[in-house]
């Protein structure tokens, strides 16, 4: 697998010899066809803590993530016709252009800033769990392991743009979706079928998929779904750039706008076969569960356990399962390198150096690109050696989305919304983050789970060995609470906003970030009526804008060149 995505980077570097256009290295030439680009949204979702996630998500507690692929259907329709037209009629490079397009520079960069930051320390995990498993199931050293994996992904990713990233995107998938495919099959052939897996999962009260409980400290319900799910759907597909630039490299606005909603749809896909995945490994250990037993100490660590325990006479299926871990990582982490050097490159180089040639441009991003590979390399040293900073590290990232995605809803939809506002929104809104997840750390919320079983273990013989189950289960890992319940009423929990589901931070954020930012921008524009040029708004916005102002005011409004000159590639 390492060698395909070697090669195919090589190969791409070698058609594109000559060729120093950005426009190619970043965007494919804006000539990338919708399938291979709706492929490549779907698994530059899926990180390996995804692939492993969702089935101990639903493991533990029960099968209402599934919620999450139905809100995909119709969603990612608003992203579609409301937000893919501006970004793609303004021809911009980058996501954050657009911000100095709409407000100014200042919060282009401080928006940029926590953008990259969330991505290098998101990188820097993504690195280290499978180098971890490397590590682990070869003897290994760690340190060769995060260099071997982190360097093959660099190389790949610097040399072949974003064609190898995308191309080797759909070649991992493959791996992905084959290796979920035999896990799920296996497993329901040797539980003996699809009516016994039912049949154990409703004894272990792990049917119910809807829950209409208005709690907000619920953990998974239908409102924090279809709420605070959706805003995490916006928060990544409309604005974050990797996703951006996949929409960009498409050949037409209407093929980028499709490439979107099959990407959504595919990874609707992908998280009901990680929903299937947990109910069948529920079922497999629905009288003797691994956790209770001691096998096992966290519930990540369920996927390995049970891939070693069911294919351990199976001479290379265990390692082709791991394979789609690795998969899940390649794609992650090349992704984020080829973004990052985008936004180095048109954010930082251009600004600075805006007569720069084509060569001496491409030189450039492409050792951004190396140095940014190494960023997370180095990262992922330091994971390995903090250990608990992983869990803060994935929290600290996901407090960076939800103030962004406000900064572009008051960009997008209110005409009356100024860069003054903008920046307070963006403040406030990461202020109100920092303090729901300062609190969630001091009084950790007490999730409870439907009840997990031991009374089969007296018979119990796992097939795995000692050393293949000892190599797996430390990794992939996410540390729960140590205070969650099975029957939520054996710990004193803390003050009740801070069990808010994890779901609904995004929500909370944006909305502060909404809220506060047009107030300001209200307040301050009231001697300035300015209005924006009605491209870097929705259409319906853009109409309003122009029933509410004179058409011959509004003609004198500067266009988007003549206003703020923005560097093109």
């Amino acid at each position: 697998m390492l060698l395909v995505s070697i090669a195919i980077g090589v190969y791409f570097a070698f058609r594109s010899r000559g060729n120093h256009s950005p426009t190619s290295y970043f965007l494919g030439d804006r000539n990338m066809s919708v399938i291979p680009v709706a492929i490549s949204l779907t698994v530059s979702y899926i990180s390996a803590i995804t692939y492993f996630g969702t089935p101990a998500e639903v493991y533990i507690y029960g099968p209402k993530y599934a919620l999450m692929a139905t809100i995909r259907l119709f969603y990612p329709l608003l992203i579609v016709y409301w937000v893919i037209p501006v970004f793609y009629r303004l021809e911009i490079t980058t996501v954050f252009q657009y911000l100095e397009m709409r407000f100014n520079n200042t919060v282009r960069f401080l928006v940029l800033v926590l953008e990259t930051v969330g991505a290098l320390v998101y990188m820097g995990i993504v690195v280290y769990t499978p180098a971890l498993a490397l590590s682990t199931l070869n003897g290994m050293p760690l340190a060769v392991s995060i260099l071997t994996l982190g360097l093959i992904c660099t190389f790949y990713s610097t040399i072949g743009g974003i064609k190898a990233v995308i191309w080797t995107d759909v070649f991992q998938a493959a791996t992905m979706v084959v290796g979920t495919l035999i896990m799920i099959t296996v497993g329901i052939l040797e539980i003996g079928g699809l009516g016994e897996v039912w049949r154990r999962a409703g004894e272990g009260e792990r049917t119910e998929v809807v829950d209409f409980n208005l709690d907000p400290t619920v953990r998974l319900t239908f409102w924090t779904i279809y709420i605070g799910g959706a805003t995490q759907l916006w928060m990544t597909f409309a604005i974050k750039q990797t996703y951006i630039q996949r929409y960009l490299a498409c050949k037409s606005e209407r093929g980028a706008q499709a490439a979107a909603y099959i990407g959504q749809l595919g990874m609707a896909v992908m998280e009901l076969l990680g929903v299937a995945t947990g109910i069948v490994i529920f079922a497999y250990y629905y009288s003797c569960d691994p956790l209770m037993s001691g096998r096992i100490t966290r519930p990540d660590q369920i996927v390995p356990y049970f891939v070693m325990d069911l294919f351990h006479s199976a001479p290379g299926v265990p390692g082709f399962m791991m394979a789609g871990a690795f998969s899940a990582f390649l794609s992650t982490m090349s992704s984020v390198i080829n973004a990052l050097a985008s936004i180095a490159g048109q954010d930082f180089i251009k600004t600075v150096w805006p007569d720069i040639s084509n060569y001496r441009y491409d030189i450039s991003v492409k050792i951004v690109s190396a140095i940014t590979g190494l960023l997370g390399i180095a990262l992922a040293f330091l994971a390995s050696v903090l250990g608990d900073v992983l869990q803060t590290a994935l929290s600290v990232t996901s407090l960076t989305g939800g103030p962004v995605l406000g900064v572009f809803i008051i960009g997008l939809f209110f005409p009356r919304g100024n860069s003054i506002g903008a920046t307070a929104g963006l403040v406030s809104g990461t202020l109100v983050g920092l303090f729901f997840y300062i609190g969630s750390q001091i009084y950790p919320p007490i999730t409870p789970y439907p009840p997990l079983s031991v009374s089969g273990c007296s018979g119990y013989s796992t097939n795995a060995t000692t050393s293949t189950q000892d190599a797996l289960v430390g990794v992939f890992t996410e540390d729960y609470s140590k205070t969650t319940s099975p029957d939520g009423d054996t710990q004193e929990n803390g003050p009740a906003i801070f069990g808010l589901s994890f779901l609904y931070l995004s929500t909370v954020t944006s909305v502060t970030s909404v809220v506060i930012g047009l107030v300001v921008s209200y307040v301050t524009s009231r001697n300035n009526r300015k209005l924006p040029n009605r491209n870097l708004l929705v259409t319906f916005s853009a109409r309003g804008m122009a029933n509410s102002v004179d058409d011959n005011e509004h003609t004198e409004k500067a266009s988007i060149e003549e206003s703020i000159p923005i560097q093109r590639i």
